[in-house]
């Protein structure tokens, strides 16, 4: 694209020639002639050492030599120049005919199903979505308008997942909750007769999984980004626009607010409830229900602030120890002196 197009394409401002073709994209210390970049912070010197052609920039960031195009959010902005410059508008490809579709199943307009596709019966599948080859779409379940779901990805019965939701490859989604009742020393297996409930605009990662409920549904609201590697029990609700990075596991019957951050590895025991705005650090144990926009870390957890202390005294303790064994030492030939006397 021109640079001037792709200027007023996303709202950004600029001085310099118009004719400036762009070719691509990279980093801002891989970048080449031809291509844009962006810079997210204040090394400005990256700006004069770079070969891109244009770099997109904070409104308030010194001239350069490089052209600088000025936008509110660089990443966000860069994020929609990638799209423009690489992305391709849909167009279906219709359905193979190795696809096997049950009875009374509904099938919006512009499908792009391909091989190998099982799409069991009474589903309903809205339009212009895109299953990848082995895609199984249990019996009831609802895809609707502009998903995708990529390679081996597992719906289960009764599942309804919304507008725009993207499941990468390997996800299952509706699988058993784990939920047994012991007796006499054997686990008996609780029927798992729920439902997912997977709102607009979501995105799950590849080989994460997602259980039904045991009674009433699993639900995923709007918004939410959960990475790979995820496992999500039965009867958990997760609010709107939520991050969980890999390999976070939550247990049955969690209730997490609006925009909460789960960091890699996060754990929660069962039936805790994170309020809005909660950020949790990398490893840590959820034991306990955790207050609106509080930050913990931990295992098990508690505040941020608390926790940074906890670590700043850990390399100290080998030495602290050997203070205390003295000053016990101390104490002890003290308390001798004292009985001599």
């Amino acid at each position: 694209m021109k640079l001037n197009d792709l200027a007023a394409a996303i709202g950004a401002a600029y001085e310099g020639p118009e004719d400036i073709e762009i070719v691509g994209a990279a980093g801002i210390q891989d970048a080449v002639s031809g291509q844009i970049s962006f810079l997210d912070g204040k090394n400005f010197q990256q700006l004069e050492n770079t070969q891109a052609s244009a770099v997109l920039v904070h409104q308030n960031t010194p001239s350069s030599k490089t052209i600088l195009l000025r936008v509110n959010n660089p990443r966000l902005a860069f994020a929609h120049v990638l799209a423009l410059l690489y992305g391709t508008p849909y167009s279906a490809s219709g359905i193979s005919n190795t696809v096997v579709i049950g009875k009374n199943v509904v099938i919006g307009s512009d499908p792009s199903f391909h091989p190998y596709v099982v799409i069991e019966d009474g589903a309903r599948i809205g339009n212009r979505v895109s299953l990848y080859p082995g895609v199984y779409v249990g019996k009831r379940s609802i895809i609707d308008d502009d998903s995708i779901l990529y390679a081996n990805v597992s719906v289960r019965e009764g599942i309804k997942i919304g507008k725009r939701v993207i499941i990468h490859a390997g996800a299952v989604i509706g699988s058993d909750g784990f939920g047994f009742v012991t007796d006499g020393g054997k686990h008996h297996k609780m029927p798992q007769v729920g439902g997912v409930i997977i709102e607009d605009d979501v995105e799950i990662g590849a080989n994460t999984t997602i259980d039904r409920a045991t009674l009433g549904n699993t639900l995923i609201k709007e918004g939410t980004k959960i990475d790979n590697l995820v496992q999500i029990a039965h009867n958990v609700t997760i609010g709107k626009h939520c991050f969980l990075m890999s390999q976070v596991g939550i247990a049955g019957s969690c209730t997490l607010g609006d925009h909460v951050i789960l960091a890699g590895q996060v754990g929660l025991a069962d039936h805790i409830t994170i309020k809005d705005r909660v950020m949790i650090a990398a490893k840590s144990g959820i034991m306990r229900d955790i207050d609106e926009g509080q930050i913990a870390a931990g295992i098990p957890a508690i505040s941020h602030r608390e926790w940074l202390k906890v670590h700043a005294v850990l390399p100290k303790l080998p030495e602290l120890k050997k203070q205390i064994a003295e000053l016990e030492k101390q104490v002890q030939e003290l308390k001798n002196e004292r009985t001599n006397t």
